[in-house]
């Protein structure tokens, strides 16, 4: 039984074997406490980090100390480019293509993989790392609840999952803050923003969300989720249907802010 066990192991080992989502190199093995890696760790530690967390009045909080109830932001990475996947150089096709990108179109490669090649693992372990840094520092202290910004049902039947979320729920792992799914809800399935003019983004997300038990999150700290912040107008709609939620406080948290 212990040999059929071991050939089982062996073989699923050849056939399945899980490399970096940045680099292409092999991660098989490779743990982070009980978590098994996507993300070797040399290309971990190479991500452009924003240090948000210890930044007051960085980027994100820029974009949003105007909004009612807003307290502080921070994003984990810097992100560049649209959310297509780069384009391989010619002259370097005996390269493995992930070992051409640079670190912030590294970045670029991972949304990619977590928004558009069914790979929210991506998302979630990036989610873990950043929330590991982030209870560093006070960034986390007097958050109640974790609200990932919410999908259409009709575009999460599609994709499969919503990568916030999975971000949410590294971040709740982390810091032992329950996340909840079930008060922000997206009225329509909108167009994606991408590829959009900054008015043409809020247009976009104009009414977009509504909450549900408002009287729920009366005097709660919340935490809103998403994956990348290009203008912040999601992020924004989000806040503007939040105000239904008497005497509570907003905070922001994204994986990655445009560069």
């Amino acid at each position: 039984m212990r040999l059929l066990q071991y050939l089982c192991d062996s073989v699923a080992s050849v056939l399945f074997v899980r490399t970096c989502a940045a680099c292409g190199c092999r991660v098989e093995g490779e743990k982070d406490g009980n978590i098994d890696r996507y993300i070797c760790c040399r290309c971990m530690a190479l991500l452009p980090r924003t240090e948000h967390f210890l930044l007051r009045n960085n980027k994100l909080e820029d974009m949003f100390y105007k909004e009612q109830a807003f307290v502080r932001a921070a994003a984990f990475l810097y992100y560049r480019g649209d959310d297509s996947l780069p384009s391989m150089p010619h002259w370097r096709r005996g390269v493995t293509f992930m070992q051409q990108l640079d670190r912030h179109t590294m970045v670029q490669a991972l949304v990619h993989r977590f928004k558009y090649m069914k790979q929210p693992e991506v998302a979630y372990e990036l989610g873990l790392k950043a929330a590991k840094e982030g209870i560093l520092t006070d960034f986390f202290d007097g958050i109640d609840v974790i609200i990932p910004v919410p999908l259409h049902p009709r575009r999460l039947r599609k994709r499969g999952y919503n990568q916030s979320e999975y971000i949410a729920k590294a971040l709740s792992e982390v810091t032992k803050v329950p996340m909840a799914t079930g008060y922000l809800v997206r009225k329509r399935d909108n167009p994606q923003q991408a590829m959009k003019s900054g008015a043409e983004r809020e247009e976009n997300v104009r009414d977009l969300f509504k909450v549900r038990y408002p009287e729920e999150l009366f005097r709660k700290h919340i935490l809103l989720v998403d994956d990348v912040v290009t203008t912040g107008s999601t992020i924004r709609a989000c806040m503007e249907a939040l105000r239904e939620c008497l005497w509570c406080s907003i905070s922001v948290f994204a994986i990655a802010i445009a560069h």
